[in-house]
């Protein structure tokens, strides 16, 4: 089978099918949905993929707005995933480009599915909502715990940028919901009667200050107050604040939340006040696989892109949890201008640029060549395994 006359028939698929991908863009950026509501996005895309000819899955893994769209081969063979994502930032709108995910996604698939006839494996899509969801935890990671990510081999998916980039590494994130319980009394008249609950807070934050100078050098701790009281001559008998910790290792994550709570329980304890510290959401660090990444290296070459190669991306993505699982990869694609600020209004208005679609649709191409060069060589697929199964930590 030539795999360069399965690639020009694919690129051919792709782009004429620009008109629809385009227009799947600019209907998901026009209707903005937030964490588990992109009821409409989830639809758009769901039916674009089934008009194409994917058996799709809506629901996937008790989640409203998940699918799993599914074509398979002519014989057996890997089972290879591409990543969509769709959801919108809260008063930004599409500040992060998931329309371009998705639709990007979308090319690639119905490119492939021109050729999955003479291909052996299986082609999936899978829709994850919620990955701008601070609050609890995004969509890939709840799909990960239904099970709905089992059987696959290897996942690929882009994301965009005001570079393209191959991402070396990124940060594992833990949000955390710190509540204290004082005792209120009046502010003037007796104090002394009272527990500050505020006081907990704040003594938090200024033991966290503290802590910032003996965390190694990639940690970022951030937070806020999202409850201090009712009245200034009321002592708070409740308080509260959220708190996201990042660090590049998931592992050494988890001690720094330690000393935070250590922090937490310092705090209460010079109060007066009890407190409970909720874990909300962990986000795990992005595990590269070097084998997928050289697939991808191979493909943006052939596409003549510009790169750069093993960046570390200061944020975090439940994409991490999923390549924590399975041999994953991902990489960050030049859709908007260099000096666009990120998650805000002015990245959401470049996301349906012309220049932002044009490169929507070769990042579609790069991820099509790349399941190609996985369908035609199952060994790459074995040692990308191979790999994930050396490099993974417990």
């Amino acid at each position: 089978m030539n795999a360069k006359q399965l690639k020009e028939e694919v690129r051919t698929h792709i782009d004429g099918a620009v008109d629809e991908l385009v227009e799947l863009s600019r209907q998901i950026h026009s209707s903005p949905e937030t964490a588990y509501r992109e009821v409409r996005a989830a639809a758009w895309v769901s039916d674009l993929l089934e008009r194409g000819g994917f058996r799709v899955q809506r629901g996937a893994g008790g989640l409203e707005t998940a699918f799993v769209a599914t074509s398979k081969g002519a014989e057996s063979g890997p089972a290879i995933a591409l990543i969509a994502e769709y959801d919108a930032l809260p008063g930004v709108g599409h500040g992060c480009g998931h329309n371009l995910i998705a639709a990007g996604a979308v090319g690639a698939a119905l490119g492939l599915q021109a050729v999955m006839p003479r291909l052996g494996g299986v082609l999936q899509v899978f829709g994850t909502p919620a990955e701008e969801c601070a609050f609890e935890p995004g969509g890939k990671i709840r799909l990960l715990e239904a099970g709905v990510f089992q059987g696959v081999d290897a996942c690929l998916m882009f994301h965009p940028w005001t570079a393209t980039q191959l991402v070396g590494s990124d940060l594992a994130v833990a949000v955390l919901d710190i509540s204290f319980q004082g005792k209120a009394a009046h502010a003037a008249a007796d104090p002394w009667r009272g527990a500050n609950a505020l006081d907990g807070v704040l003594l938090t934050y200024m033991n966290i200050n503290a802590l910032r100078q003996h965390v190694k050098s990639d940690v970022r701790i951030h937070g806020i107050v999202t409850h201090g009281g009712g009245a200034p001559n009321v002592i708070p008998e409740r308080a509260s604040a959220r708190f996201a910790v990042r660090s590049i290792d998931k592992e050494y994550l988890r001690q720094v939340v330690g000393r935070i709570e250590d922090c937490v329980q310092g705090a209460a304890l010079a109060t007066s006040t009890k407190v409970v510290v909720e874990k909300i959401a962990t986000i795990e660090n992005t595990l590269p696989n070097r084998l997928l990444e050289s697939v991808v290296r191979s493909n943006l070459v052939a596409e003549e892109l510009e790169f750069e190669e093993g960046v570390f991306i200061a944020g975090s993505s439940d994409f991490g949890n999923l390549s924590q699982r399975l041999p994953s990869y991902w990489f960050m694609l030049k859709t908007h201008p260099s000096h666009v600020n990120w998650h805000s209004k002015e990245a959401a208005l470049e996301a349906i640029s012309d220049d932002a679609h044009f490169a929507m649709l070769t990042g579609a191409k790069v991820l099509a060549m790349s399941c190609i060069d996985l369908f035609l060589d199952p060994a790459l697929v074995r040692r990308a395994r191979e790999e994930f199964e050396g490099e993974r930590k417990p």
